[in-house]
């Protein structure tokens, strides 16, 4: 996975998000917003919400795509999971708990990390 392909990945996998994704576009009057925005503004909510709800299959999903962007070799893709993505996640100590037991190897170790770095952890 790379930073400049990231959003549509994100896309291909959940195309529900297509729409919201539409809607972005549609703010920033034709520039490109970014894949900080778009995860920050589009993914996170989709995850919290998926979270909350504990859809299993939608889980495994969700963190399946997670590790994919963890194990990447692109440094940038790996930046917008830890800063937007897993950073956000732990904000909320709960839903991190949750989140914690579907991440799978590289996506908690991240996560462990950026936490203890807060000083979260």
């Amino acid at each position: 996975m790379e930073y400049g392909t990231v959003v549509v990945e994100m896309l291909k996998v959940f195309p529900e998000l297509r729409e919201l994704y539409e809607e972005e576009l549609e703010d920033w009057d034709g520039g490109d917003p970014g894949a900080h925005n778009i995860f920050g503004d589009i993914f996170n909510p989709y995850l919290i919400k998926q979270i909350k709800e504990g859809d299993e299959v939608k889980m495994k999903q969700v963190f399946h795509f997670l590790e994919k962007m963890a194990v990447s070799e692109d440094e940038l893709v790996q930046e917008v999971l830890v800063c937007t993505v897993l950073e956000y996640l732990g904000d909320e100590r709960s839903l991190l708990s949750k989140a914690h037991d579907y991440m799978e190897y590289n996506t908690k170790k991240l996560s462990d990390e950026i936490e203890k770095g807060l000083g979260r952890k």
